[in-house]
């Protein structure tokens, strides 16, 4: 794993511009973020593989082989003669899957899952704990809370959204001791410590606005599937511990 951080910011040639009536966009937050911001073409239109692969290697800090697998997967799985809408991201159950942390369940019988955020999903989940921040813990538990209210997931759509889960973190996950994240420590002891944790800000401007977070530095680190194995393995030892919570 490379640990040179990304140079990566919100850079004026890439400002946002959230979706228009028309543009294609999918149920992934980090798709839909790519081409608010130029990334991707605006209108989530057909896409290449290349041009996934390129967009979320450059932002996100996945290795060359992570992002090609998964932009060459996607549009062999949902894509038409080798480009890819966004929106085709949506057919329910073929990479998309229920329990999503911020997007409802598909109606029984649809074809599409909602692409929409769902804002009363988003607040379940930053409600998950009272600092400014989220532990891998408390995702996690937000995680296991939210798929007991969802249909029940087949072994890979568990392991895909543990993925999803752990990608959160890699790629945004500040350390307590990083001064970004000074005015997050819980206690005057520095508690927090070196513990990899996302602040709820960015989590409201990625996961609600679909936005690359104001602040963000870019991945500190470059993420592979070695990385993600090992966090799909923690957060399924995590799981296994964590009951899920009541939501009034």
């Amino acid at each position: 794993m490379s640990t040179a951080a990304y140079t990566h910011t919100n850079d004026h040639d890439h400002p946002y511009s959230a979706a228009t009536p028309g543009d294609s966009r999918s149920p992934c937050p980090a798709l839909n973020a790519l081409a608010n911001h130029g990334y991707l073409p605006r209108d989530g239109r057909n896409l290449s593989p290349s041009q996934l692969a390129h967009a979320i290697e450059h932002v996100y800090g996945l290795s060359p082989l992570f992002a090609a697998l998964l932009s060459y997967g996607g549009v062999m799985r949902c894509g038409t003669r080798g480009k890819l809408n966004l929106h085709d991201l949506a057919v329910h159950s073929l990479v998309e899957h229920d329990g999503s942390l911020v997007h409802a369940d598909a109606p029984q019988g649809a074809k599409f899952a909602p692409t929409d955020v769902d804002h009363a999903l988003l607040r379940q989940l930053l409600d998950t704990s009272p600092t400014d921040y989220l532990s891998l813990r408390d995702l996690t538990q937000a995680q296991v809370t939210r798929q007991a209210a969802s249909p029940p997931l087949h072994a890979l759509q568990s392991i895909v959204s543990k993925g999803e889960l752990d990608l959160i973190m890699e790629v945004f996950g500040v350390r307590g001791t990083e001064d970004a994240t000074k005015s997050l420590v819980p206690s005057a002891d520095g508690a927090l410590g070196d513990e990899l944790v996302v602040p709820k800000t960015f989590l409201e401007q990625w996961l609600g606005e679909e936005r690359l977070p104001d602040g963000w530095r870019g991945p500190s680190h470059q993420t592979g599937l070695r990385e993600i194995i090992s966090g799909v393995r923690t957060i399924s030892k995590a799981e296994s511990s964590e009951s899920p919570k009541i939501v009034l």
